[in-house]
C-alpha cells in the first residue's frame, strides 16, 4: 500500500462516499474503472429507499397496486388506503453472469407465481408484471469484483464489498416492513466471499502440497 494509504484511514461504519474518497487517497486520486463500475451500481441501489424514481421497490410497496378485497383492506372517504394485511412475497438473492441481484416473486394462494398476471382475484397484487417488479436490485459484475479482492484487491475494495452485503441486508429490512416477506433465500453475499476465500484457500494449500510432493520426488532422485 502506497504511504498515503498509511496517512487516510476509514472510519468505522463508512458510507459509500467514504470508501470511495479513500480508494482515492490509496490509488493516486482516481478511482479505477472497475471498482467505480461496481460503485456507481452500489450506489444506485442504496437510492431504492431515498428516490423517488418508478423502481420495483415503490411499485411493490404502492397500496394502489395492492388487492384491497383479498387483503381484507378498504378506501375511506378521503381516498386514503387501510390494509392492515400486507400482500406476501418471497426474496431471493442471485448471483448470475451479470452480477448479484435481489429478485421478488408474489404469492397466489400458497404458490410463488413469477409471471405476468392482472386482475386476479387469487393474487395480492392487482398487477404483477415481472420485467418492472421482479428484480429490486443489483450490483454490477460483484461476483468478478470478488474475485479480483482476492487476487489485487485493497482494503477500499473489501470495505466496498462489505458495504454491497449491508446494502442489501438494508433493502430486505425495508421490504420486510412494508410488505410479507415470507422467506429470504438464495446466496448472501457473504456466502458467496467465505466460499471464495474457502475456495482459494483449498488451492493455495493444494499448490503447497504439490510443492512438498515435487521437492520430495526430486530429493528422492539427487540420492
Amino acid at each position: 500500500m502506497s504511504q498515503n494509504g498509511n496517512r487516510h484511514k476509514l472510519p468505522p461504519n463508512p458510507t459509500l462516499k467514504d470508501i470511495n474518497w479513500y480508494k482515492k487517497q490509496i490509488n493516486w486520486g482516481e478511482l479505477p474503472p472497475f471498482y467505480h463500475m461496481v460503485s456507481q451500481s452500489l450506489g444506485e441501489s442504496e437510492g431504492l429507499l431515498t428516490h423517488g424514481f418508478d423502481t420495483a421497490v415503490k411499485k411493490i410497496i404502492d397500496k394502489r397496486n395492492w388487492n384491497l378485497q383479498l387483503l381484507g383492506g378498504y378506501i375511506d372517504d378521503n381516498q386514503e388506503i387501510h390494509c392492515d394485511n400486507k400482500p406476501r412475497i418471497a426474496l431471493y438473492q442471485v448471483f448470475s453472469e451479470r452480477g448479484f441481484e435481489l429478485h421478488a416473486i408474489p404469492y397466489a394462494k400458497d404458490q410463488e407465481i413469477d409471471q405476468y398476471v392482472k386482475g386476479n382475484r387469487l393474487m395480492e397484487f392487482n398487477l404483477w408484471d415481472p420485467v418492472s417488479m421482479r428484480l429490486l436490485l443489483r450490483v454490477n459484475q460483484l461476483h468478478k469484483f470478488i474475485g479480483y479482492y482476492f487476487e489485487h484487491g485493497d482494503d477500499a475494495d473489501f470495505a466496498l464489498i462489505l458495504h454491497a452485503h449491508k446494502t442489501v441486508h438494508k433493502v430486505i429490512q425495508f421490504m420486510q416492513q412494508h410488505v410479507n416477506v415470507q422467506k429470504v433465500e438464495g446466496v448472501t453475499i457473504k456466502a458467496f466471499f467465505e466460499a471464495q476465500e474457502k475456495r482459494l484457500g483449498q488451492a493455495d494449500a493444494d499448490a503447497l502440497q504439490l510443492q512438498g510432493l515435487k521437492s520430495g520426488i526430486q530429493g528422492e532422485q539427487k540420492k
